[in-house]
């Protein structure tokens, strides 16, 4: 059902409010998830985890040196990078399933409660909250919440409540809010003064940033998803917005009006999320089991390497290398200029419960399917058991930082 994102980071300039811009999901407010730090080692060992009171599906970042991540235990979580002391905790009143973002010294985040927070970055402490409508949840594998994106002085996240924000950062007031046909669990992105963000009511709007809508595009639908629900971030690229909906489509738009470039099919599976590696776009997949490369330019699919299950989060890129966690709790890289596909890393409980759901071919065994065949809701929820890596990677300086539905969050390296 869901797959990959990335792109190319620029520079981090030094000191003022900027200084934080690459502090959020994806690196960057455009989600150009890409780094070129140091190589990550074939093998990664762990260097150490963290144990928190549920499962992790928030994807971690760094700021001055922390590792900052939210886990389903309701509670944000700093720890110390090279050595994943606790340096504190926020207690939140919900489930905190969207990662945070950094600006200046303050971060940003939404918890299932529907209350949106500004914490100080040194301490922990809250600085002030936004209430929205509410949160809700669309289904079974509706993981993540919203992600803020920061710019210019405002912070945007969407919401269950089927609005897309703007806040004034430093004060969280509100500056607009737009409504949409659904949820809003995408991560908004921004570019060319516009914030970009799917709804799942199958539309992908394009909202200049004074709150007013500049273009909107329905997608296509599917037999199985009519509305063609759009769930996860975008990515843009030279005046392009990439993005992808459970109709079975990734789409490439221009940012100005919202015109085609391409659409890509994936037949019998719905695309997660696309990440840009120079001229390749990486995206990675759910029930077809693989992950993408195809050309950005026309969306001409160059190699197709299977993995044995849904992949939900974006892929993130270290040079020629995408590295991206899978629901069989398994975190594998690809060589996108190969388009091979190997295992770096393995959780404990996917060690442990791998032969449970799996062959020798790794193939879903046929006894599980069976099991399972009248409620696939159940069988997603006992995948989670192999301890799935959904939060996306966050690289540094040689060390991948991630969360687990084990309840762990980790740094190898």
């Amino acid at each position: 059902m869901y797959k990959a994102v990335a792109a190319y980071l620029v520079a981090i300039i030094s000191v003022n409010t900027n200084l934080a811009y690459a502090q959020q999901f994806g690196r960057t407010a455009d989600r150009k998830n890409v780094t070129s730090s140091k190589q990550v080692a074939d093998k990664p060992s762990v260097k150490w985890k963290f144990k928190t009171n549920g499962k992790v599906f928030a994807s971690p970042i760094l700021v001055n040196n922390l590792v900052l991540t939210g886990s389903c235990d309701s509670t944000l979580y700093a720890l110390d990078k090279k050595s994943g002391s606790l340096a504190w905790k926020f207690r939140a009143g919900g489930e905190i399933r969207s990662s945070v973002a950094s600006s200046g010294n303050k971060l940003f985040f939404i918890s299932t409660d529907g209350i949106f927070y500004a914490l100080d970055a040194g301490t922990g402490k809250q600085v002030w909250t936004f209430q929205t409508a509410g949160e809700q949840f669309y289904d079974t594998w509706d993981y993540y919440q919203s992600s803020p994106a920061v710019s210019n002085g405002a912070v945007y996240f969407g919401c269950g409540d089927g609005y897309i924000y703007a806040l004034d950062e430093h004060t969280g007031k509100m500056l607009w809010k737009f409504k949409t046909g659904g949820i809003v669990h995408a991560s908004p992105v921004v570019a060319d003064n516009a914030v970009l963000a799917g709804s799942f009511d199958g539309f992908f709007y394009c909202i200049n940033t004074d709150g007013s809508l500049r273009w909107k595009f329905n997608t296509i639908g599917e037999h199985y998803f009519p509305k063609g629900e759009v769930q996860f971030n975008a990515t843009v690229a030279d005046s392009t917005v990439f993005f992808s909906a459970r109709d079975y489509n990734v789409y490439a738009l221009k940012i100005k009006d919202g015109g085609g470039h391409w659409v890509y099919h994936q037949p019998g599976s719905w695309p997660s999320v696309p990440s840009l590696s120079g001229e390749r776009l990486v995206v990675t997949m759910s029930d077809a089991h693989n992950i993408a490369v195809l050309g950005k330019t026309y969306g001409e699919k160059l190699y197709e390497p299977f993995v044995p299950l849904n992949v939900f989060s974006s892929a993130s890129i270290n040079n020629n290398v995408a590295y991206f966690g899978c629901m069989d709790g398994k975190l594998y890289k690809l060589d996108i200029l190969t388009g091979k596909v190997s295992v770096v890393f393995q959780t404990t409980l996917s060690r442990k419960n791998h032969a449970v759901f799996f062959d020798a071919s790794q193939k879903i065994r046929e006894d599980v399917i069976a099991k399972h065949r009248d409620d696939i809701n159940a069988l997603y929820d006992a995948f989670l058991t192999m301890g799935s890596i959904l939060s996306t990677v966050w690289i540094d300086n040689g060390v991948l930082y991630f969360g687990s539905a084990d309840n762990c969050i980790y740094a190898i390296e």
